[in-house]
């Protein structure tokens, strides 16, 4: 019997030594070298809290090394929009070309997206540039 439970055993020790040194906060990015570089975590789903205008809105982003991809729905005034896009990552900030694939009409089908993580973390805050025109961007962070 003691030896059925021995498996067990070192299963939940060994997982309890990962999740313990575990970081949510932080993620690991080798770019290209051999020295391990700790980043603040900005993959994830993030809320749109730009303006009264806005709701609805929702930014998943992934990375993988320093390019980042992004996929982005929102509803201004109540016409859903839908952009997605990918760029790169260069310490806090991040610098999408998006693509609409579900236009507001008026709006452009273009754009650059550059946002930079909040000093606590929970928010990424930047502009949109797009056919000659400017404006600015806010996301909260969901979840922890």
């Amino acid at each position: 019997m003691r030896k059925a439970f021995r498996p067990i055993i070192i299963f939940l020790a060994l997982n309890g030594a990962f999740f313990s040194n575990a970081d949510d906060s932080a993620v690991s990015s080798s770019a290209g070298t051999s020295e391990k570089v700790l980043e603040r975590r900005i993959a994830g789903l993030w809320h749109d809290v730009n303006n009264s205008n806005f709701s609805n809105g929702h930014l998943i982003i992934s990375q993988q090394g320093n390019e980042v991809f992004t996929a982005h729905y929102l509803e201004f005034k109540g016409t859903p929009f839908v952009e997605h896009g990918n760029g790169v990552r260069e310490q806090d900030t991040i610098t999408v070309k998006v693509q609409v694939t579900q236009q507001i009409p008026g709006w452009t089908t273009e754009g650059v997206h550059t946002l930079t993580l909040s000093d606590d973390g929970q928010y990424l805050i930047g502009e949109y540039a797009s056919g000659g025109s400017k404006g600015p961007l806010k996301f909260k962070k969901a979840g922890k």
